[in-house]
């Protein structure tokens, strides 16, 4: 029997010692994932669902080559036509947009257009819509506020029958109280789009903040889009927050970075509207994790598109053709002065999923290809 010897012994319980932290720290990297690898390291996801993310992302990348409203055939233009915009907030890219489109195809047919910038706030819509049916003009467009907002109006409105049409309000038509006619129905679909790219481009491992406006509903439908998309993913994960566009300036940033760090597994965030974006993406940036998040948007403002082109943290973003928007709405006004039926009261524009290799090489996504032409051809115009 060999003499008890106190180094030896030390020496012994040192090695064990050591294999034990080693096969910890072996078993601690098997079971997670880095800060900012934010994915999970289990089996492949597989299914029905995935495949089905992967068509429609495949899908929404094409820019599409007809109108949506080249099926409802030919329409007159009247000789003249007055035309009330109430836009909303013009500080806001994608507002601004719409009111471009609209002048665009005013322009076209020589009519007159007068507009309004209700801003963010309800006072200021309120005004813009009192001032638009005082001023009796063909036909009124709101653009993104909920008819409740300005219910005074919309009764007057109705009283001298003058149709207000309704753009990406995020309602349905309602011709006895509300829009005569909805155009852009599309925030949830726009929302669903962008949600499947994350699902197939993370191949069914998304972890993924939303951030949702609240002042413009059409957001809030984008949010649920984007959710269900990701609810259809068994092995993803989904948070929604909410904001206000009046006090993001302020608000979001913090609360970008409050959800960045609290969840190490996050690898997308989604921010509407636009500019929001880009302040989730500056979040990322400053949090040092550039290489484990991506950012998903939507409007196509220049901003966010010039980041999605250098494939820097915007990956993706989705915009219903932003001029084609407003010359939609004019066809939506020609078709209710000439008292054609509108099937469901709605009309809408295409979309398009912008990525670094499917963005424009500048610009915007302006519509489908020739939509100018396609929609002057079906007033008889040139």
């Amino acid at each position: 029997m060999l003499p008890n010897n106190p180094h030896r012994a030390r020496r012994r319980r040192a090695a064990v010692a050591a294999l034990v932290v080693a096969a910890t720290v072996a078993l601690a990297g098997c079971g997670s994932s880095s800060d900012t690898d934010g994915g999970d390291d289990g089996a492949a996801a597989s299914g029905p669902w995935l495949d089905e993310a992967k068509a429609a992302a495949e899908t929404a990348v094409k820019v599409p080559t007809e109108i949506a409203v080249k099926a409802l055939g030919p329409v007159e233009p009247p000789a003249s036509m007055t035309v009330y915009f109430v836009g909303c907030d013009q500080s806001i890219p994608g507002c601004v947009a719409q009111v471009e489109g609209v002048r665009q195809a005013t322009e076209a047919l020589g009519f007159d257009l007068e507009v309004c910038d209700a801003k963010s706030d309800v006072a200021s819509f309120q005004n813009c819509m009192s001032q638009a049916v005082n001023a009796k003009p063909d036909v009124i467009v709101n653009n993104a506020r909920p008819s409740a907002d300005a219910s005074e109006a919309y009764a007057e409105a109705h009283e001298l029958k003058i149709p207000v049409i309704g753009q990406f309000t995020a309602q349905l038509p309602d011709p006895e109280k509300g829009n005569t006619v909805e155009v852009g129905n599309v925030c949830q679909i726009e929302g669903e789009l962008l949600g499947s790219y994350i699902v197939s481009e993370s191949s069914g491992k998304a972890n993924v903040a939303i951030f949702a406006d609240t002042v413009y509903q059409c957001n809030g439908q984008r949010a649920d889009g984007v959710k269900a998309a990701l609810d259809k993913c068994p092995s993803c994960t989904v948070s929604v927050d909410r904001f206000s566009v009046a006090t993001a300036q302020t608000d979001l940033p913090p609360a970008l970075q409050a959800k960045i760090q609290s969840n190490p597994q996050l690898n997308w965030v989604v921010s509407t509207p636009g500019f929001s974006g880009v302040m989730a993406a500056d979040a990322v940036r400053q949090s040092g994790k550039e290489d484990g998040i991506s950012v998903g948007t939507f409007d196509g403002d220049e901003p966010t598109l010039a980041l999605v082109r250098q494939g820097d943290i915007i990956k993706a973003d989705v915009a219903s053709g932003v001029y084609e928007n407003g010359w939609t709405v004019v066809d939506a006004a020609l078709r209710l002065k000439a008292g054609q039926t509108i099937p469901d009261n709605i009309e809408n524009p295409t979309q398009l999923l912008m990525t670094q290799d499917s963005a424009p090489e500048s610009g915007t996504y302006e519509g489908a290809d020739g939509f100018r032409d396609q929609f002057q051809a079906l007033w008889g115009v040139s």
